[in-house]
């Protein structure tokens, strides 16, 4: 696991949320527009990539990888 991967988990652990949490995020995104039928056979990582993107927690979501490295990343000395 990654600097970047464990800053996710206690961004999400810091502010509330769970993996359950996530899992229901994810799974209202794939199942949110019943008349796609294609949405859900999309593969879990696009979902999570289109997640992250534009919806969040309501809006909420840690920072992307370039913010995160020149703050919490650069303190660490992390390059991953």
């Amino acid at each position: 696991m990654t600097k970047y991967e464990q800053y996710q988990l206690q961004w999400m652990i810091s502010h509330g949320y769970s993996l359950q949490n996530l899992i229901e995020a994810l799974t209202e995104v794939q199942f949110g527009d019943p008349e796609d039928s294609d949405r859900i056979s999309t593969p879990i990582s696009e979902l999570f990539d289109e997640w992250v993107a534009d919806i969040g927690f309501g809006s909420e979501i840690w920072a992307c990888k370039a913010e995160w490295r020149e703050c919490e990343g650069a303190e660490d000395g992390e390059q991953d």
